[in-house]
C-alpha cells in the first residue's frame, strides 16, 4: 500500500514532464509493498567518512525496474530538508537507475530521493541521517 503526497519540488529540480507540485508517491511499509511499490521506490544507503556521508541510491533495489526507451527512469534527485542538492537524468539501456553522491550535511538532516519513472510517475523514500 502506498501513500500519495503532494509535495511542492522546486522548478529548477524539475523537468517539463514532471508537475511541479504533484502526488508523490510515497511507501509507508515497504514490507507489505508489492512489487509494482519495491520496483519503483528509491532505496537510499548512506556511508559516513568523517565529515561527509557517501549517499546512494537505487531504484529496482528489492524488485528490478525495467530500463527500456518505452519504460525507465528518466531521473533521481536528492534533496537534504527540502533543498535540492542533487540531480542526476539517466538514459534508457545505456544506465542503471543506480547514483551517488558524497554530501555534507548536519545529523539528523532529512535525505529525500525522488525518481521519475517515465510511465508511473514520482516516488520518493527518505532517511534520517
Amino acid at each position: 500500500m502506498y501513500q500519495c503526497i503532494c509535495t511542492p519540488l522546486p522548478m529548477e529540480a524539475t523537468m517539463s514532464d514532471a508537475p511541479i507540485l504533484g502526488p508523490v508517491n510515497h511507501i509507508a511499509d515497504l514490507t507489505s509493498a508489492s512489487d509494482f511499490e519495491k520496483k519503483h521506490t528509491p532505496h537510499l544507503e548512506v556511508e559516513r567518512s568523517g565529515d561527509k556521508m557517501t549517499v546512494t541510491v537505487a531504484v529496482g533495489y528489492d524488485v528490478p525496474h525495467p530500463n527500456q526507451p518505452d519504460h525507465h527512469i528518466a531521473w533521481i534527485e536528492l534533496y537534504a530538508d527540502g533543498a535540492g542538492i542533487a540531480r542526476f537524468d539517466l538514459s534508457p539501456v545505456a544506465t542503471d537507475p543506480v547514483v551517488s553522491v558524497v554530501v555534507t550535511v548536519d545529523s539528523g538532516t532529512v535525505l529525500r530521493a525522488v525518481q521519475h519513472c517515465n510511465l508511473h510517475g514520482l516516488w520518493s523514500a527518505e532517511v534520517v541521517v
